[in-house]
């Protein structure tokens, strides 16, 4: 679909936004979508309609064919740009996507009513948005842009662009899985008949070989299993089928006499089931395709549902952000009028604890956001349990903490940071469960499974050599009847207002990503267990001591070297200064691109590193700022910065967090040890 979109020319699109954060969201959402684009980007609603009528400085414009427009913009809000559009007969044709932070039902039937085309509401869920942008793209090329009708011999009816818009479609994929070659003939010809949307066939005859094909990535639309196989056998087949192809619809195929083991097997999640005795080509397609718009109706249901539970999530998230700010505002403001030096240092220590829960939860909502660049190294365990440790006991208050820590462990292939963040999630959890305080427990053990004692420990589990990691609390316990839902977006036992509900749930996604599973013991006013199965890596630690973030530098001698600090932020350029002078270097500030480019213009010869935001607004960002200085000097050191998630950028800009990206927040130590490695002060030269 991609390549074919990219063989057509590009879509002209119109953003219309005044936040650089919200901006820098929407075009890398734009760019993940893979369609060929040309954006252009203006950040208020008079020159949005300047652009629209060519007007001005506006006059060579091209006419877009899609416009992304916020609604709350200075000099004329989207309201009225949307209204404009709509009720000028050369522009009301162009498609129009509401960005938005609002949910209100009076803001979304509005904009629908002043015939929006789509409404979305930030912050923008970066996969859906791209799937939104795609089905845009393939709706303006397949249909908008067809060729016209003499082009297609033959095709003359009516109905003719929606017949080759279906025709152009890739065919659906059907994974069979049916061990009858009788049986399998039948659906392949009842497949083959069909007039209308083609479909393609994979079959095999066991289960065990399905899930191979979809463990090698192989895309499938929907699956058809028989429940009688060779290796498996009744409703079990399904379960091990639909837990290997999470989120493919499945259809399950029974005989005359197995009519029941089929509806057990739709009571348990299956999309449909089909009698064999019973089936005809018609029944075999529609059943295929009303499985297909299920699964698509629940996707959106589930979209539906995740924007109401946004309310929710705001409230927790400004509840803890809420208790942060009135920890740092106290003491900052106690430390204004004290000059002991105990109190000092005491409101320091609040403040630094205040600061990393807060860098915590910025973590936890960017890592439920989106899926996070897995960075794996060869890691040990009991070193980063160890190292935690001593922070979580800042932070989860009149906790006792024990460490029991197994001895001489394989090492594990996973990220340092998510690693750290299923702890600290798994922590405060715990904390959250021992409102009176208590124990929480902090284990590693080696565990080696077989096939056979895999399959008894866990329905997840799966052969080889693990590294588990246990956290166990003295805490309430967990309702039985709650369990199966702690995973869930947004779900929460807590008060209204209290925790955001997406610990777990971004627990869970980061163990999948290493290719781990979780299993909970929990028992009413007895504590619960969380055990984190963990993959023995192959390579060794020593390969991956220079890979992973270094130690904090105790010294920094940068006494000759200069550095140009590039941020927006006053106070974030006072701070780095304060940092990097205290330790000996010299210092440049500027507040803009321009600005940074002017210096270097001036002083280039004597900047040893620049360190620049990637998102400053009104003007050049870092990007394009380190773009411009390469162009003058090839080898110019740059260390790029940014307090929002840089996931997609650290693989397009080819950047390493710890190397040539500093994520925001970052303590003193961590600035000086990513400028001295910049500087090269911290090697053997």
């Amino acid at each position: 679909m991609k390549r074919a979109l990219q063989r057509q020319r590009a879509i002209e699109i119109l953003l219309v936004e005044d936040s650089p954060t919200d901006r820098l969201v929407t075009v890398t959402a734009i760019e993940q979508s893979g369609i060929h684009h040309s954006l252009h980007v203006v950040d208020n609603g008079v020159d949005a309609m300047a652009f629209l009528r060519r007007q001005g400085r506006f006059e060579a414009a091209p006419r877009p064919d899609l416009l992304l427009l916020d609604l709350n913009m200075p000099k004329m809000d989207g309201r009225e740009v949307l209204s404009q559009i709509k009720r000028d007969p050369l522009l009301r044709f162009i498609p129009v996507v509401v960005l938005t932070t609002s949910s209100a039902e009076e803001d979304i039937t509005w904009a629908y009513g002043e015939h929006a085309n789509s409404y979305i509401t930030k912050p923008v869920d970066f996969t859906r948005f791209s799937a939104a942008l795609e089905t845009l793209g393939k709706y303006w090329f397949e249909v908008v842009t067809l060729p016209p009708a003499s082009a297609f011999e033959g095709i003359v009816a009516p109905s003719a662009p929606t017949r080759r818009a279906t025709a152009s479609l890739e065919p659906l994929h059907v994974l069979l899985i049916e061990d009858s070659e009788t049986d399998a003939l039948l659906v392949r010809t009842a497949l083959e008949c069909s007039q209308g949307r083609q479909f393609r066939l994979s079959h095999t005859t066991r289960l065990s070989d399905a899930e191979q094909i979809i463990a090698d990535g192989v895309a499938v639309d929907v699956v058809l299993t028989d429940l009688g196989l060779p290796d498996s056998r009744g409703v079990a087949t399904y379960r091990r089928i639909q837990a290997a192809a999470r989120g493919v619809p499945v259809i399950v195929l029974t005989n005359f006499d197995d009519e029941a083991t089929g509806l057990e097997a739709l009571r348990e999640g299956a999309h449909d089931y089909l009698l064999k005795g019973e089936l005809t080509g018609r029944a075999l397609q529609r059943a295929v395709r009303y499985a297909i718009d299920r699964k698509a109706i629940q996707s959106q249901l589930l979209q539906s549902q995740r924007l109401e539970a946004v309310g929710q999530l705001a409230g927790g998230v400004a509840h803890d952000f809420n208790n942060l700010l009135t920890i740092i505002q106290a003491n900052a403001s106690f430390l204004e009028s004290s000059s002991d030096p105990r109190d000092i240092a005491e409101c320091a220590m609040e403040i630094s604890a205040a600061a990393e829960r807060g860098a915590m939860l910025t973590r936890q909502l960017l890592a439920f956001s989106r899926t996070q660049v897995l960075e794996a190294n060869p890691i040990d365990l009991n070193n980063v349990v160890a190292s935690t440790s001593q922070m979580l006991r800042r932070v989860i208050g009149d906790v006792n903490v024990e460490l029991r820590l197994g001895s001489e462990l394989p090492p594990i292939l996973g990220d340092v940071g998510m690693i750290e963040q299923v702890l600290i999630n798994l922590a405060v959890n715990a904390r959250d469960a021992m409102p009176g305080g208590g124990r929480l427990t902090l284990g590693t053990r080696y565990e080696r499974l077989t096939p056979s004692s895999a399959r008894t420990l866990d329905g997840q589990a799966y052969a080889g050599e693990f590294v588990v990691l246990d956290v166990q609390d003295t805490g309430d316990g967990i309702e039985p009847g709650v369990l199966d839902q702690i995973w869930d977006p947004f779900f929460t036992t807590k008060a209204s207002g209290v925790g955001t509900g997406i610990g777990l749930t971004t627990v869970y996604g980061i163990v999948q990503q290493h290719r781990g599973w979780i299993r909970v013991h929990s028992k009413i006013d007895d504590g619960t267990s969380f055990e984190v199965y963990l993959p023995v890596s192959s390579r060794q630690l020593t390969e991956a001591n220079g890979a992973g973030a270094s130690p904090a530098s105790d010294t920094s001698t940068g006494a000759g070297k200069t550095v140009l600090v590039v941020d927006d932020e006053r106070a974030i350029r006072a701070s780095v200064t304060r940092v990097l002078a205290a330790n000996g270097f010299s210092v440049i500030e500027a507040d803009s691109g321009e600005k940074a480019l002017r210096v270097w213009e001036r002083r280039g010869d004597a900047i040893d590193v620049v360190l620049a935001d990637l998102t400053i607004p009104d003007g050049m960002g870092g990007r394009e700022l380190a773009d411009r200085l390469r162009a003058r000097s090839a080898d110019v050191r740059i260390v790029f910065s940014s307090g929002y998630s840089a996931d997609a950028m650290l693989v397009e800009l080819q950047l390493r967090r710890g190397v040539t990206f500093l994520q925001k927040p970052y303590s003193a130590a961590q600035l000086l040890d990513i400028v001295n490695a910049a500087c090269g002060l911290d090697s053997d030269d």
